[in-house]
């Protein structure tokens, strides 16, 4: 009897000790992190890049390497916290994304649709200026020392959040409604 119990404490003891290996772990989003915003004018590109002012967390799985689930992810960077390395471009893109009555740009996962051993295709809401869109990302990753690094890039437009390309000097220069958002993320475990 003695036997039996030691045996069924040892399969609980390997059951709870495998089954605590796959559990779902908080990630936050620690450094480095680039978010960068590029899109055209009438007279060239430009990029608005945010390297602070980004906020995140998440509840993921990583099994055998792999990041076999996500039950949760979110992101919230400051409008303001975009640079272009000009003030007065700065200027009018934070008036056309209204940064005074809406001050972050948020995106929350809604819907995994696929995870394989490079890449994630899932669904969520972004919201910009107070308007929220649902977009499809497909975001290569890498496992690394325990941290889930994102990188990826997707298009929008300005259009899509009903809202109004910037322009200047007196609309004479004309920003496109095309945007592209490439961003650089990496999730380290929650302590």
């Amino acid at each position: 009897m003695k036997r039996f119990k030691k045996i069924t404490t040892l399969v609980f003891a390997i059951l709870f000790s495998a089954g605590a290996s796959l559990a779902q772990q908080t990630y936050h989003l620690s450094g480095p992190v680039e978010m960068k915003v590029s899109g055209t004018s009438t007279i060239h590109d430009w990029d608005m890049v945010a390297e602070n002012g980004v906020s995140g967390q998440g509840q993921m799985t990583i099994e055998n390497g792999k990041l076999s689930k996500i039950s949760s992810l979110s992101l919230t960077m400051n409008v303001e916290s975009l640079k272009s390395g000009k003030s007065a471009m700065d200027k009018n893109a934070y008036a056309a994304l209204n940064a005074d009555k809406h001050p972050k740009i948020t995106f929350q996962l809604t819907e995994v649709i696929s995870i394989s051993a490079a890449e994630v295709k899932a669904k969520g809401k972004m919201t910009i200026a107070g308007n929220a869109q649902t977009v499809t990302l497909t975001v290569p990753y890498q496992i690394s020392k325990n941290q889930i690094k994102f990188n990826g890039k997707h298009d929008i437009s300005f259009s899509q959040f009903s809202l109004e390309a910037p322009t200047a000097v007196f609309g004479t220069i004309k920003t496109g409604d095309e945007l592209t958002l490439s961003f650089q993320t990496t999730f380290s475990p929650k302590n």
